[in-house]
C-alpha cells in the first residue's frame, strides 16, 4: 500500500511538470516565429500551438477531469454516446469556425471567400515581438479555412478543436452518469427530480456554448455591423466555451454526489432487511433465534 501511494504521489507530481514543460516549450517556440517572418505557414506557429493545447488538454484530463475521462471511455462505446460526441463536435466546430472566420476577416480586413472550393492552412505572426503577442498567436494559429463557393467559408483553429473535444467529452460523461443515476432511482416523483436537475444542467452547459453562435450565424451581419459587434464575437469565441466547461464539470460533480448518496441510502437499507430472523413466528421462533 505504501508503495502504491508513493507511485500515485510520484505520478501526480510528474503530470503537472509534464504539462507545464510543454506549455513553456510552446511559448518559447512561439517566439521563434519571428525568425521566419511573414512566411506562411510558419513552422513555429504550427508547432507552438500544437504543444500548447496538448499541454492544456493533458493537465485537464490528468487532474480535474480524470474521472470524467473514465466515465467517457465507458459510454463512448455505446451508439448513443458516440452519436452525441460526434454531433456536438460537428456543431461546435462549424459554429465557432464561422465566428473565427468573422474575427479573422475583421482583423486582417479581407474576406476569405474564394471562387473555387478550397482548403488551405494559414498562420500569422503577431507583431511586434512580445509575450502578449506570442500568447495571442497560440490562440489563433494555425487556422484551416474551408471555402465552398459562392458564400460558404469556415475556419478551424487548434483552440476551437481542443475546446470542442473537451466539452464533447464532458457532455457524454454527464449524460452517461445521469442515465446511471436514473437506473438507481425509483419511479417516484422525488427520485425523478434527482435526474431532472442534472439533465437541465447538461442542457444549460451545452446550449450556453451554442446558442449565441447560432444567433450570430443566423443574423449573418454585414461588414459594418461586424465592425461594431466584434467584441461580441471575441467574447463568445474566447469566453463561452471555458464557461461551458466549468458548468459541465460542476454538473458532473453534483451528479456523482447524488449517485453516491443514492448508493449509500440503498446500502443502509439492506442490512436492516437481512438482519430479520427467519423461521416460525412467536416465542419458539424468538427462542430459536436467540439460541
Amino acid at each position: 500500500m505504501k508503495g502504491s501511494n508513493g507511485g500515485k504521489f510520484t505520478g501526480g507530481l510528474l503530470a503537472p511538470i509534464h504539462g507545464l514543460v510543454f506549455m513553456g516549450l510552446a511559448v518559447v517556440t512561439s517566439f521563434f516565429a519571428y525568425l521566419w517572418g511573414s512566411a506562411s505557414p510558419n513552422p513555429a506557429e504550427l508547432l507552438a500551438p500544437a504543444l500548447f493545447w496538448y499541454a492544456i488538454a493533458f493537465i485537464l484530463f490528468a487532474f480535474p477531469f480524470r474521472e470524467a475521462l473514465g466515465i467517457f471511455r465507458t459510454h463512448i462505446r455505446t451508439l448513443f454516446g458516440a452519436g452525441t460526441f460526434s454531433l456536438y463536435l460537428i456543431l461546435h466546430i462549424f459554429l465557432y469556425g464561422f465566428m473565427l472566420e468573422s474575427i479573422l476577416v475583421s482583423v486582417f480586413n479581407r474576406p476569405f471567400v474564394s471562387g473555387i472550393a478550397s482548403v488551405y492552412l494559414t498562420t500569422s505572426v503577431f507583431a511586434p515581438a512580445s509575450l502578449t503577442n506570442a500568447l495571442w498567436a497560440l490562440w489563433f494559429n494555425p487556422w484551416i479555412t474551408i471555402t465552398v463557393p459562392p458564400l460558404f467559408d469556415d475556419a478551424l483553429s487548434f483552440y476551437s478543436l481542443a475546446i470542442a473535444i473537451v466539452i464533447a467529452i464532458l457532455i457524454v460523461a454527464n449524460i452517461g452518469k445521469t442515465r446511471e443515476l436514473g437506473k438507481l432511482c425509483s419511479t417516484s416523483m422525488k427520485s425523478r427530480s434527482l435526474v431532472v436537475f442534472p439533465a437541465l444542467g447538461i442542457a444549460l452547459g451545452a446550449s450556453c456554448c451554442l446558442s449565441v453562435p447560432i444567433l450570430l450565424a443566423v443574423a449573418a451581419p454585414t461588414a459594418v455591423a461586424l465592425a461594431s459587434s466584434l467584441w461580441l464575437y471575441d467574447a463568445t469565441y474566447f469566453l463561452f466555451p471555458p464557461f461551458a466547461v466549468v458548468l459541465l464539470y460542476l454538473n458532473l460533480y453534483s451528479v456523482e454526489r447524488i449517485a453516491a448518496g443514492v448508493n449509500s441510502s440503498s446500502a443502509s437499507l439492506q442490512p436492516a432487511t437481512q438482519g430479520r430472523p427467519e423461521g416460525p413466528s412467536g416465542d419458539d421462533g424468538a427462542k430459536g433465534f436467540i439460541a
